[in-house]
């Protein structure tokens, strides 16, 4: 018969009931003698029960250790054991046992579970040691006890001293500091800081009496250990998601020289509403060739367990990114080019940038990238890009020059001082704000800051002048060659009327871009707004839409341009940016994506297109073949999985205003049908889609949330309803990408150049797990064991004893109120 196990023992912590801080050192137990006594007689015969076929060790008076007199020795043919004489005295169902090699179990199992030390200059166990270590204080570092003066005599005062140290979870301080460290990109080694340490032990000294703060290799160990134990979570969710999966990733390098990229995945949750997550931040050390792509992205997709729920990708216009495609749709069984949107954002910058900067704006970013600062051939380059070109080196100028900086400053004072309105006198002074090469809306941010400084811009070059001439004055008296007047100074360089003319110009064409991309670049999910409304941006309906607002914006410009300075150039620029749309534009027949957001959102439908593409018949059959296909091929006959019924309660809406020139076009072209007379219930084996399209409601042309219609028709248009939610779902940009490389570039900062790609991706994909709600914490090993046995105790109550629990549970917090406003 073998021994009952027993587990390790672990010693509690609690200040209170730590034999460490409450130290006892008992008599030890009789030593068994040669003439037991009846109770000895008794025990034993415990002692046989537990351990049958074992029997007393012949060698019980050989042994040295001061634990044996502790225990029973006892042994079965070459096996020799301990066996705890108090268990057996008590009664222990699982007496303390332990193999006679391993003594120093016996130390740990006495001191923890007895209360028993090793005498005075004997061998200590682990158990013990520790918990002398732990009650060792730290040079200035105070209890609870004498931080708040407290007498422990005093019965009350003693109630008090027992709740504050029963309040603090040791568990629950890790679980927030390192939710903090990791959603806010905070680097391991804050939780290290002295200052940070101190101010925890002001608010509780408990975090240091009871070692509750983390170094940072901790952290790290948890962060990688966190990753593995809560991805089989995130694998669950998606497996579980009603409909496809979409994909979108881009590339980025970090600071510190990593070729990152970003994989985000879009999908919905059991009410369809749209959820995100990033899923992988694999580093790329090879060239980027969409072979390359292809492969870490498939290493993902695979990792995660979603290769059969893939839907469409969205992705930026990179030729390396269509490669990537045409071999993850050979991997997974689709055509990549159907599955392929292309981010919005990106096709705006290509057509923004050459209105701003004309033909080849792309070699011109290029030949500026090899251009070192305020060098008289980038200044050339710019020159020759017009106004906006002459106001970016008067911007670079005046930025770079502390001089220059103050003096605009100074002027907008005097400006402001010398104001009637009260207002005005307060305000502060502006800084010209400085564009760069690769962002458009950084032009349009500089070229608006210029407008509103416009007087003050021209009066400080008229005083930098001035001052510049005085000052080399007597240089020219004496005969000596005169200084080289600052370029922004010469009247070449400078900004004529005409010149601000055409930047204001360009400050309202690009305001339409502005707002449109503002409208796009969200993640889709509703949420309440700054002006009190709840909505989305970065719908999928929206981008055709976008592109004909745009379209025909350009349209009316280039009508106006005779009447704008310098007309031909105007025209030119307008023609470059009006082909870049263009050509994405033709480009969207390529995918369904487009078509089938517009035409199932029940505010726009079909008649949508018959309006808007009146004149061109061909891409409106063209475009409802595509859609049909989708339907007929890839839905109408799918197996339907088991509808929930749990239905979310919507959010309170609010009247929505529109101050966005894009929103006002989207209301003005929604689709009022007069709603369909009859009976539109839908028939046995009746085409869905075909019923769907030719019924209307009354109220279609007022439907904000199409996410939420199509919910609501699930069970009424099943299969309709899933291609509807599938296609509504997809994000119009890969902004996600960008956001999750700009959170990751706060968390390498120059001070932290060391991070591997590794522990950078495992964070970034951390905190978008925790921000989408998917974990609640971190680490899972920062649950108490306390917290475990009552998750068990409540998965396992029927309805009735969870409602006397929470009565009981509830009443027992109000007593403690009560005995809280007793003590003040």
């Amino acid at each position: 018969m073998t021994p009952h196990p027993t587990p390790s023992p672990t010693p509690s912590l609690t200040p209170s009931l730590t034999p460490s801080l409450t130290p006892s050192t008992p008599t030890p137990l009789s030593r068994p003698t040669d003439t037991p006594s009846e109770d000895e007689e008794e025990h034993e015969v415990t002692l046989r029960h537990h351990f049958r076929g074992w029997a007393l060790s012949e060698r019980s008076r050989e042994t040295g250790s001061w634990a044996w007199p502790f225990g029973y020795d006892i042994q079965k043919d070459e096996q020799r054991r301990w066996v705890c004489r108090a268990c057996i005295r008590k009664k222990d169902p699982c007496p303390g046992n332990f193999d006679s090699d391993g003594i120093q179990n016996a130390y740990n199992h006495l001191f923890t579970e007895h209360g028993i030390r090793a005498p005075f200059s004997k061998t200590r166990g682990t158990a013990e040691k520790k918990a002398d270590s732990i009650s060792v204080k730290a040079t200035g570092q105070r209890s609870i006890v004498e931080v708040m003066k407290l007498d422990l005599h005093n019965p009350r005062e003693q109630a008090i001293a027992n709740t504050f140290i029963k309040r603090f979870d040791r568990d629950h301080f890790q679980r927030l500091l390192m939710n903090w460290i990791v959603a806010r990109n905070h680097s391991f080694s804050i939780a290290e800081e002295n200052e940070l340490r101190e101010i925890f032990d002001y608010l509780n000294p408990s975090v240091s009496v009871r070692d509750a703060n983390l170094t940072h290799t901790t952290i790290k160990d948890k962060v990688a250990s966190a990753f593995k134990q809560h991805k089989q979570k995130v694998v669950e969710v998606l497996r579980e998601a009603p409909g496809v999966i979409h994909i979108s990733f881009d590339g980025w390098r970090s600071g510190n020289r990593h070729a990152l990229y970003g994989v985000c995945c879009f999908f919905r949750d059991v009410n369809n509403k749209p959820c995100k997550a990033t899923i992988g931040v694999p580093e790329l050390s090879a060239s980027h060739t969409g072979t390359n792509i292809a492969a870490e992205i498939l290493d993902v997709i695979e990792a995660y367990q979603i290769q059969d729920k893939i839907g469409y990708f969205t992705l930026d216009n990179a030729e390396n990114n269509d490669t990537a495609m045409e071999i993850i749709g050979g991997e997974l069984g689709f055509v990549g080019k159907a599955r392929r949107g292309r981010c919005f954002g990106h096709t705006l910058n290509l057509s923004a940038k050459s209105i701003l900067f004309g033909h080849k704006a792309d070699a011109f970013e290029r030949q500026l990238s090899g251009q070192e600062p305020l060098s008289e051939a980038e200044h050339l380059l710019w020159q020759k890009r017009g106004p906006v070109g002459k106001l970016h080196n008067i911007v670079v100028f005046i930025h770079r020059s502390d001089k220059l900086t103050n003096l605009l400053r100074e002027l907008q004072r005097t400006a402001f001082d010398q104001s009637l309105n009260t207002k005005v006198k307060t305000m502060k002074p502006l800084d010209v704000i400085l564009d760069n090469d690769t962002r458009w809306l950084s032009q349009l941010y500089m070229i608006r800051r210029a407008l509103q400084l416009r007087d003050c811009i021209e009066l400080l070059i008229a005083r930098y002048r001035v001052e510049f001439e005085q000052q080399h004055k007597t240089k020219r008296c004496t005969g000596k060659k005169s200084a080289r007047l600052p370029y922004i100074c010469e009247p070449e360089h400078q900004l004529s009327d005409k010149d601000w003319e055409v930047l204001e110009i360009f400050s309202q064409l690009l305001g339409y871009y502005e707002c449109t991309i503002k409208m796009l670049e969200g993640d889709g999910q509703i949420r309440k707004r700054k002006r009190g409304w709840m909505g989305s941006y970065g719908n999928i309906w929206d981008v055709i839409q976008g592109f004909e607002f745009l379209l025909d914006k350009l349209e009316s410009y280039k009508a106006m341009a005779e009447h704008f300075p310098d007309p031909e150039h105007f025209r030119i620029n307008i023609n470059l940016g009006w082909q870049k749309l263009d050509k994405y534009y033709q480009l969207l027949s390529e995918t369904p994506i487009y078509y089938a957001g517009l035409a199932l959102h029940p505010a726009y439908r079909w008649k949508w297109f018959d309006r808007k593409w009146a004149g061109n018949p061909e891409w409106i059959r063209q475009a409802k073949r595509i859609v049909h296909d989708v339907w007929h091929y890839e839905y109408r006959e799918t197996s339907l999985p088991r509808i929930a019924v749990n239905d979310a309660k919507p959010a309170p809406k609010r009247r929505k205003t529109y101050s966005n020139p894009f929103q006002e076009y989207l209301e003005e072209n929604r689709c009022a049908a007069p709603a369909t007379e009859g009976d539109d219930s839908l028939e046995p084996f009746e085409d869905e889609y075909q019923h769907w399209i030719s019924n209307h409601e009354s109220g279609d042309a007022q439907v904000r949330d199409p996410l939420d219609y199509w919910h609501q028709k699930r069970f009424k248009y099943p299969r309709l309803s899933r291609m509807a939610l599938d296609f509504l779902t997809i994000p119009p940009m890969s902004a996600e990408c960008e956001r999750l490389f700009s959170a990751a570039g706060r968390m390498v900062t120059p001070l932290r150049r060391r991070l591997d790609a590794q522990v950078i991706g495992t964070c970034q994909v951390l905190r978008s797990w925790l921000r989408a709600g998917i974990i609640r914490d971190l680490d899972p090993f920062f649950v108490s064991a306390a917290e475990e046995q009552d998750n068990l105790k409540m998965a396992h109550m029927t309805d009735v004893e969870l409602q006397e629990w929470a009565t009981a549970w509830l009443e027992n917090v109000a007593e403690c109120h009560q005995e809280e406003s007793g003590w003040e």
